[in-house]
């Protein structure tokens, strides 16, 4: 496995992608994903990248919802890509980490897989197919 992102929870994604780019980060054009009600844009800067994710319709329930209530902007996942999704899965089951959303297709990454994964002791992990 290899890291391929944070994710960043954020309730404004133009307002969160300001404060990054005077910090020296450049962007990606947004990607709206209505299945699970987020609207994402991906950045970077000296090899590190980001996930900002916000809300798409905020009269609808959003991933990112628990995170915002709580703690305001905040990063709240690594993703990690990896070449076997499945092995991944299992091999973290092994350590300890529950599946939290089953793997499915995903808009931001041109319909590869996802999946998410909870340890107690590390938090929200993501994974994605390279």
């Amino acid at each position: 496995m290899r890291i391929d992102h944070i994710g960043y929870a954020v309730k404004r994604l133009d307002r969160a992608r300001a404060a990054f780019e005077a910090l020296g980060f450049r962007f990606e054009e947004p990607v709206e994903d209505p299945d699970r009600n987020v609207l994402l844009q991906f950045g970077g800067k000296d090899g590190v990248r980001i996930e900002l994710v916000a809300p798409l319709d905020k009269t609808l329930p959003s991933p990112v919802d628990s995170y915002l209530s709580k703690l305001g902007p905040t990063p709240y996942h690594f993703c990690y890509g990896t070449e076997d999704l499945e092995g991944e899965i299992e091999s973290l089951e092994q350590m300890g980490f529950r599946v939290t959303v089953p793997p499915a297709p995903a808009v931001a990454f041109g319909g590869r897989r996802v999946a998410f994964m909870m340890n107690l002791g590390l938090g929200l992990m993501e994974l994605v197919e390279d």
